[in-house]
Parts: C-alpha cells; sequence; structure tokens
C-alpha cells in the first residue's frame, strides 16, 4: 500500500540543533521578554485606560502617562525577544553571554521618569 505523498515535511525548527540546557535557556528568555514584559506593559496600558475612562480631565496627563511606559516598556520586551537566538551560535560552537544590564538601566531610568513625572502632577492638581 502507498502511502500518501506530502507536499512537504516538517522544517525544522532552529532550536531543534541546540542541545537540551540550551533549548531549556531560550525557552526561558522567551518567558521573561515575551511574557513577563508583555504583561507587565498590558498592565501599565489597562491601568491608563482605567484612568482616562474612570476620573475626569485633569487626570488625563496622568493616564498618558501610564500609556507612554506600557508602550516603551512593550517595545522593549519585543526588541529583547528578537534578539534571543543571537545569543546561541551553533555554528561556531560557542555561547554568548551578554547581561542586561543596559535594559536595566534603561528601564530604571524610564520607570523613574514616569513616576516622577506622575508624583509631580497630582502634586499640582
Amino acid at each position: 500500500m502507498d502511502r500518501p505523498i506530502l507536499g512537504r515535511e516538517r522544517l525544522p525548527s532552529r532550536l531543534d540543533i541546540l542541545s537540551n540546557g540550551l533549548k531549556l535557556d531560550v525557552r526561558a528568555h522567551q518567558r521573561t521578554y515575551e511574557g513577563a514584559y508583555t504583561r507587565s506593559a498590558i498592565g501599565c496600558l489597562s491601568f491608563s485606560i482605567l484612568i482616562i475612562k474612570l476620573f475626569s480631565k485633569e487626570f488625563l496627563p496622568v493616564g498618558t502617562i501610564y500609556t507612554v511606559y506600557g508602550s516603551l516598556l512593550y517595545f522593549i520586551g519585543v526588541h529583547k525577544a528578537a534578539g534571543v537566538d543571537t545569543y546561541y551560535n551553533p555554528h561556531k560552537d560557542m555561547e554568548i553571554f551578554k547581561t542586561s544590564g543596559d535594559t536595566i538601566v534603561l528601564l530604571t531610568i524610564i520607570s523613574l521618569s514616569a513616576y516622577i513625572a506622575v508624583l509631580v502632577l497630582i502634586l499640582r492638581m
């Protein structure tokens, strides 16, 4: 009995060539950058919608600051998630270790700026 001819077999994933330990590391990076950063951004954006919809027009700048903050947080997560596969180069049989120190400093500056701006806006009301 002949088997039906399939148009195309499954293409191998980029993760198929990595060892199990490296696959675990790549998935951990994805959970952090695609998961935690995205959830935090969605929380900030939801909070901004809540402020804009429920409160008076005086709170519109506060909602706008949270909208910008959530958007920046989301795009930083997308940028970091896009670069995860560059840490593992199987053709050179090496792992490139790079800390997220620059990103953490950037997020700290953005967060402090946003919270100081919100505090100033609330104190001026």
